[in-house]
């Protein structure tokens, strides 16, 4: 082989590794990087959602209620008291919207 036609396939070559590779990194592209995910948090304080019923807040200490108030603890976060003795206490009424949101699934 001539040297003009050993310079031309070399020149070949290499000009069809270049467009190669611009080919492979055209279509892979950015698949290998990792796309970070924005989270929002929003943080409520003071708003107070602690059980505000009268007999409750009647037996409550004055530091429970400010930690309620301050979301330190919260209300409820689970299925109604069914304790016997806070049973005997409820009206018919409460009993049942217990029973109801326990049956629902809104209690916890």
């Amino acid at each position: 082989m001539d040297i003009v036609r050993k310079t031309a396939l070399g020149a070949a070559i290499v000009g069809a590794a270049l467009v190669g590779g611009a080919v492979g990194a055209t279509l892979i592209g950015s698949a290998g990087a990792q796309d970070t995910p924005t989270t929002s948090t929003t943080v409520t304080t003071g708003v107070d959602h602690s059980n505000q019923d009268p007999t409750h807040e009647a037996s409550e200490s004055a530091q429970r209620e400010a930690d309620e108030t301050a979301g330190k603890m919260g209300g409820h976060d689970g299925p109604s008291n069914t304790d016997p003795a806070h049973e005997a206490s409820e009206s018919p009424e409460r009993a049942a919207q217990e029973k109801a949101d326990d049956a629902a699934g809104t209690n916890g």
